[in-house]
């Protein structure tokens, strides 16, 4: 009998020790979170490009910043486990499984749509894995192309927002985070045959303000904008 429940105890204390390590290390999306270093009350834009050439984090605007200086957007993102009641940081969980999303609200239908942040293979992963806080940035430059919906009309409610993606789902911090690129259709490539029609389409000012083609963000279309997009001509993802 004695032995019985000897045998008995055992199989509970495994059976408990199996049930936390299943939540052990494995991040709880809930009590994770991701955070932009410097939120403004505007959204802020990085520019990218497919080869990796374009804005880093630090180099973000937002519509209002003053010329010749930026926005500092790193993101960090702390990840913590379901166990106990506030759960342990996750350490060393693979930087290729942490990434950047901003999908559009509509999916493209025609050429020059806005298609979201189309990154490269691993183009908007994390900086590093996570270390003994559960914790890694995204400092950028990323490898990417298209571009988000913003609509400039004030209200960011109608504009897209970034998460922080881990193995495919995200955790819920919205981050007012935008996305353009000298490729614009985001086929991954800067070309004479899409990328330059869609612009000079768009630059001028004739033509109205579009944000796809406004990488100095200013909410204007000038100089600025055509001088980077010219700067990346022909590159395309590695």
């Amino acid at each position: 009998m004695l032995r019985k429940n000897i045998v008995g105890l055992l199989i509970c204390i495994a059976a408990l020790g199996i049930t936390s390590l299943g939540f052990a290390g494995i991040p709880d999306l809930d009590r994770s979170s991701a955070v932009m270093l410097n939120m403004t009350a505007d959204q802020v834009n990085v520019f990218n490009t497919p080869d990796g050439s374009g804005y880093l984090m630090t180099e973000a605007r937002d519509k209002d910043t003053v010329p010749g200086t930026w926005e500092d957007a790193t993101v960090t993102v702390t990840l913590i486990d379901g166990t106990g009641a506030t759960g342990n940081p996750v350490y060393f969980y693979p930087f290729e499984d942490i990434w950047l999303e901003n999908n559009p609200a509509v999916p493209p239908v025609n050429l020059g749509d806005a298609a979201g942040l189309v990154a490269c293979p691993n183009g908007s992963i994390a900086d590093a894995s996570t270390d003994i806080n559960g914790q890694t940035t995204f400092s950028g430059p990323f490898y990417a192309g298209g571009f988000v919906d913003y609509t400039a009309d004030g209200n960011d409610d109608n504009d897209g927002k970034a998460y922080v993606m881990i193995s495919g789902a995200p955790i819920d911090d919205p981050l007012k985070l935008l996305f353009n690129s000298a490729d614009i259709d985001g086929d991954g490539m800067w070309t004479s045959g899409t990328d330059v029609i869609l612009f000079s389409q768009r630059y001028p000012a004739s033509a109205g303000y579009y944000y796809s083609v406004d990488y100095y963000f200013d909410e204007v279309n000038d100089l600025s904008d055509l001088v980077l997009f010219s700067a990346a001509r022909n590159v395309q993802c590695p």
